[in-house]
């Protein structure tokens, strides 16, 4: 039965990502040792934690092409979730140099389990995403995007796909016109679906292990198409999970809103990942980059190479102090947050 969560937990997906990454080579017992003491430091909510994070969230780039209504608006800003400041208007945009990127992949390549190239944006836009893939696989990290898949061709698909990804996600709203384009205001699923058989199919060609999964959002209006996209990933071998959509952007008087209330568990995130945005902040979470205003561990500047110091500097150890404390109602960012555990954003 499909889950009705905002958040997915992602179980079989996690176990089959760990095969892949014990055959690949990708994950060692030193990276084994990094996850247990990131977690034994969450449980005792220690001021530090393990030499590094084991999940590293990049975003490389937030612009998109497919205008989604709980993401953007008509005009493409992005929507702003700090209810003090205005909800568009408020988030810059921008791409990070992929030399920032494989500069903080290179410092803790190690430890680091696995780096998520999204955060907001749309990866395919990012025209040095295959580099920033290879260079992760060449140091036996773990990568996975999440798209939207309108962009995928032969070309890029199969660079992504020899350059050593492990995981594609791809968002999917409704398995015919009338129901996908109900949530976004650009793009046309029969060509999805094309782009999506073409990488079914390009992975048997290239025999490579990664893991393609759809990500069905679910809504009242598409529910009636569950089997539709069952059938569909059962005829291309693909991975399907579930997750509740986001009513925001026009969808409110449809369907069922988002909970508010303040969860009772302290967030992971502070103890075990680490989010960079596109201009080198360093964040608390990967939430902070649709948070107006929002006070960054530090900015990264390439050349740097000081990632590893910043994860245990004085910054995220006060963070984690105040979480340790005050629990979530300690921070804005963290009073409305449903998120419980370390995955990647949605």
């Amino acid at each position: 039965m499909e889950s009705t969560s905002i958040r997915n937990s992602y179980r079989i997906l996690k176990a089959n990502l760990f095969f892949t990454g014990l055959l690949s080579r990708k994950i060692t017992i030193r990276k084994f040792w990094n996850i247990f003491v990131c977690t034994i430091a969450y449980l005792l909510k220690t001021k530090k934690s393990a030499r590094a994070p084991f999940l590293l969230s990049l975003e490389l780039w937030n612009e998109c092409n497919a205008g989604c209504l709980f993401c953007r608006n008509e005009k493409g800003q992005v929507y702003n979730i700090n209810p003090e400041t205005p909800m568009v208007g408020s988030i810059s945009k921008g791409k990070m140099p992929p030399d920032m990127a494989m500069e903080i992949i290179d410092q803790v390549k190690d430890d680091v389990l696995i780096a998520v190239l999204y955060t907001n944006g749309e990866p395919l836009l990012y025209q040095e995403l295959g580099k920033v893939i290879r260079f992760a696989t060449q140091r036996k990290v773990m990568t996975m995007i999440a798209t939207n898949g309108l962009l995928f061709n032969e070309q890029n698909a199969r660079e992504i796909l020899e350059a050593g990804i492990d995981l594609i996600k791809i968002q999917l709203g409704g398995f015919t016109q009338d129901i996908y384009s109900i949530q976004i205001r650009y793009g046309h699923v029969e060509k999805l679906k094309e782009n999506i058989r073409m990488l079914a199919r390009l992975k048997k060609e290239i025999n490579t292990p990664v893991l393609i999964m759809i990500d069905w959002i679910t809504y009242n209006y598409n529910r009636h198409q569950i089997p539709l996209i069952r059938q569909f990933c059962d005829e291309l071998g693909l991975l399907l999970s579930f997750r509740q959509g986001n009513p925001r952007g026009g969808l409110e008087d449809k369907e069922a809103p988002l909970p508010t209330t303040t969860l009772p568990m302290s967030c992971d995130w502070l103890w075990k990942a680490m989010q960079v945005n596109f201009n080198g902040e360093v964040l608390q979470c990967c939430e902070g980059v649709v948070w107006s205003n929002i006070e960054p561990y530090t900015t990264y500047k390439t050349g740097d190479r000081n990632i590893v110091s910043i994860w245990n500097g004085l910054a995220a150890q006060n963070t984690r102090q105040l979480m340790a404390a005050q629990g979530r109602k300690s921070m804005s960012i963290c009073r409305q947050c449903q998120r419980a555990g370390v995955a990647f954003k949605w």
